[in-house]
């Protein structure tokens, strides 16, 4: 089974070797490199290919935002997790908008780390709890008789529902739950979100949700 290859980028050196420490009693992990900054992750990405960046977004030089842009611009297949201490509206917004696949706040486990790169490595999206709970609370500004702008994608009402819930960051049971329908009907119901919309991928409807306010972060 070959292993995660694994960047960390953070411009403070004692936060590298935590993380780095953190992680390395996983057998499936390995660090490749570490960077203290964009610049210098870029510069690393022309030698070594790691299959996620996990990524502070506050440092000197070009931002994490920014390094994550122009990450996903060049490469194909990399994953990246922001893990910063900016767990506001906006950074995270600008966050999903770049394409990331995850956002956790730097004081998250171990456990919760390493399950975050595991599902992004299996294609999903991860938001820790405190991310979760700034995009609730723009969810919850969302009046459930306000009209929405995918009227003219013929996307069903449920539909909508569970595109909210998609961009919420739950996962197909939580969604299933929530609105108290099975798993496979949510998966119907992504499946056919996606073909409704020509689209091939969780971030693109997120992406989506948050541009169309049908999920409120300002």
């Amino acid at each position: 089974m070959s292993k995660i290859k694994i960047l960390v980028v953070d411009d403070h050196s004692l936060v590298r070797e935590g993380i780095i420490t953190m992680l390395s009693i996983y057998d499936d992990f390995e660090i490749i490199a570490d960077a203290e900054s964009g610049e210098r992750a870029l510069e690393i990405l022309e030698e070594q290919r790691p299959d996620v960046i996990l990524l502070d977004i506050n440092m000197t030089g070009i931002n994490g935002i920014e390094t994550a842009q122009k990450v996903l611009a060049t490469y194909e297949g990399i994953k990246i997790i922001i893990l910063s201490m900016e767990v506001t509206q906006d950074h995270i917004s600008e966050a999903i908008k770049a394409g990331v696949s995850g956002y956790l706040a730097k004081d998250t486990k171990k456990e919760v780390l390493a399950e975050a790169i595991r599902k992004v490595m299996e294609g999903e999206q991860y938001f820790g709890d405190k991310i979760s709970e700034v995009i609730f609370k723009g969810f919850y500004k969302q009046s459930k008789g306000e009209q929405v702008a995918t009227e003219n994608k013929d996307l069903s009402k449920r539909e909508v529902e569970v595109l909210r819930q998609i961009a919420s960051g739950l996962s197909n049971r939580e969604i299933a739950d929530k609105l108290f329908i099975s798993i496979r009907t949510v998966d119907a119901h992504r499946n056919h979100i996606m073909q409704k919309l020509s689209m091939k991928s969780t971030a693109q409807l997120v992406k989506y949700a948050i541009k169309e306010k049908i999920i409120d972060l300002e």
